[in-house]
């Protein structure tokens, strides 16, 4: 994405924040065009032919696949459909010859990863009751265990597909722990990312549902003891959750096209998708459900409420009236709670803008900031029926999302806009996941107990973004956001730049380098001495024992480094900045390579031509 390299590079020029930004960040630089997977047409393809596959490549080493295209493609999907690539997923794919679909059936099959079960096991080593919230002053090193929990999985998850649609679809249906009312509740914000996860390959209007009845989103958006109206009481039904599952989870503000653009009247203005009316209609739907443990309704026993079981119907303080959804349907008086629900999810899931609503923002997630909006209407189309007849299956979206020609192709057409500005946390399991990123906790005051794990708590707050730690429920940026003054008046949205200010990308600069640079022993050393179980952050450290020995070879570490964190799209401005600084340290000496290595990784991942995924 051009404007966006030119846009963040200016930026961090202005800060003057590292050495890279002297090279102008992205001016010169050239992606090689990969080779089409699909069969040309622009539509969402299933990766070949139905020819016999070709025989397998010969095995490369990451710094003899510079120029390759099919190496560099391998790259590129791994970057959209995992939390960063690794070298030997790389590998292994590249020798499949780019064999997406397969890979994606493997992805699909593997086991999913638990968070709420490591977690009460992590919590039960480290001397915890997962069940008891009574003693808040250990709140913070529960919240600390989940963000372990997490950081694991998605660096070192199998299932890497399926957490990184876990973690999009998390930016959709929006919980934080941010909340006053999800602050103490670990077990239920790592049981929600569990409904992601299992959900992430199935049908969006489960999904939608195991959302609707979650006690976290119950508790966040105010549906838990939502009741019926009472006049006497000057009780009328929340409407908090039917507002935000609308705009927010499944049709928005405005009638789309099929391929994403908005609707417009007679007279040339947006057409809205609902008004207040429906709006209460759909909060008197939602009334009537508490907490799935709940003796009675108006019990308040905030020890012992269930975060984990879905919520259940108290039928008396559920509204049995007529209501009147979406295009006119009226659901008729004297339903039960769950079956005003049921009809209610219906309603909505049946609205022409479900499709194209989640599937440009599942687009902008994994793959562009800016779809054509032929890719959003090929994808629109899956989502509508995937083949079989069925709406709304995750896993046919997903797959035509990354398998589509936009996606594989930097065609002239949309190479200029095509990409998107890689946000904090995708920016971190990057170069955790390329360098095997972990370090030994404590788990306990008196240290017999520690683990390898992910300890990132704190750096989340600092820099912009953390699992479950949104702002507000319009999550970490919206979709449609777009920079002040910013691409030259093109009609182009860059939603991560929401979250990118100095303070965020100070922040990230130092969180960067010190996961970098305690590559050094002498500096781990001094991280480990000061170390104790409440620590917000570990001393994470990048393991480069491989690229150590490249660094005798300056082209070499920087064919292997380009390969494995940019896709091979370094520009020749960059390579040369990165050359001369490293060129000072002697390669003979082993230490001297790992300053090498340290350094040419630091300022790569800070640069901005690998800040834009493309």
């Amino acid at each position: 994405m051009g404007e966006i390299v030119a846009l963040f590079s200016r930026f961090v020029v202005a800060m003057s924040l590292v050495l890279m930004v002297a090279c102008g960040g992205g001016g010169g630089s050239s992606l090689p065009t990969p080779t089409p997977v699909g069969d040309g047409s622009g539509s969402s393809g299933g990766g070949g032919a139905t020819n016999p596959p070709p025989a397998p490549p010969e095995p490369l080493e990451l710094r003899e696949m510079v120029g390759n295209e099919l190496a560099l493609d391998v790259t590129r999907f791994l970057t959209q459909a995992t939390f960063g690539p690794t070298e030997p997923e790389i590998k292994a794919l590249y020798e499949s010859n780019g064999d997406f679909d397969a890979w994606i059936d493997e992805q699909v099959a593997a086991t999913p990863s638990r968070i709420l079960e490591g977690l009460d096991a992590h919590m039960q080593a480290s001397g915890l009751d997962p069940s008891n919230k009574r003693n808040l002053e250990l709140d913070w090193q529960k919240r600390m265990l989940t963000s372990d929990m997490l950081w694991e999985r998605f660096v070192h998850g199998e299932d890497q597909l399926r957490q990184r649609v876990a973690f999009a679809l998390s930016q959709i249906f929006v919980i934080s722990d941010l909340s006053d009312a999800l602050f103490n509740d670990a077990r239920g914000i790592a049981n929600y990312h569990d409904i992601m996860t299992d959900h992430a390959f199935g049908n969006y209007r489960d999904l939608l549902e195991a959302v609707t009845l979650n006690p976290m989103m119950g508790e966040y958006l105010s549906m838990v003891r939502n009741e019926k109206a009472d006049a006497s009481r000057n009780i009328r039904p929340d409407e908090n959750y039917a507002r935000e599952m609308m705009q927010l989870f499944t049709i928005g503000l405005v009638e789309l096209n099929d391929d994403g653009t908005v609707r417009l009247d007679e007279v040339g203005n947006p057409i809205p998708t609902y008004d207040q009316e429906i709006t209460k209609a759909f909060a008197s739907v939602f009334t009537g459900w508490m907490y799935g443990n709940a003796p009675y309704w108006y019990w308040a026993d905030w020890f012992n409420e269930s975060t984990t079981l879905a919520m259940k119907p108290f039928e008396a303080y559920h509204d049995t009236d007529t209501k009147t959804l979406l295009n006119g349907e009226v659901l008729p008086a004297g339903q039960t709670a769950q079956q005003d629900l049921d009809a209610a999810l219906d309603n909505v899931f049946a609205h022409r803008n479900v499709a194209p609503f989640v599937s440009k923002q599942l687009i902008q997630r994994l793959v562009t900031s800016n779809p054509s909006p032929e890719y959003v209407a090929r994808v629109t189309a899956v989502f509508n029926d995937n083949g079989s007849g069925e709406k709304g299956d995750l896993e046919a979206v997903v797959r035509a999302i990354l398998l589509d020609d936009e996606a594989r192709q930097l065609s002239p057409e949309t190479r200029e806009t095509f990409g998107k500005l890689k946000e904090p946390v995708l920016k971190f399991t990057a170069l955790m996941r390329a360098f095997h990123v972990e370090a030994f906790q404590p788990l306990t005051e008196d240290g017999s107990v520690e683990r390898e794990t992910i300890r990132f708590f704190w750096p989340g707050y600092d820099y912009g973004q953390r699992p479950y730690g949104s702002p507000s429920v319009f999550n970490f940026y919206r979709p449609d956001y777009k920079p002040a003054n910013a691409f030259g008046g093109a009609d182009v949205v860059s939603p991560e730049f929401q979250i990118l200010n100095e303070k965020n990308i100070t922040a990230a600069s130092n969180w960067g380098g010190s996961i970098v640079f305690n590559s050094y022993g002498f500096l781990r050393d001094g991280c480990e001495e000061n170390l104790d179980f409440e620590a917000g952050v570990g001393c994470l450290y990048a393991k480069f024992e491989d690229e150590i020995e490249l660094a005798k070879n300056t082209d070499e570490l920087l064919d292997h480094l380009n390969v494995l964190m940019m896709a091979g799209g370094m520009s020749d401005d960059m390579r040369e900045v990165i050359a001369d600084h490293i060129e000072p340290f002697d390669p003979n000496d082993e230490q001297q390579r790992l300053y090498r290595v340290a350094e040419a990784t630091y300022l790569m991942w800070m640069s901005p031509e690998f800040a834009v995924q493309r």
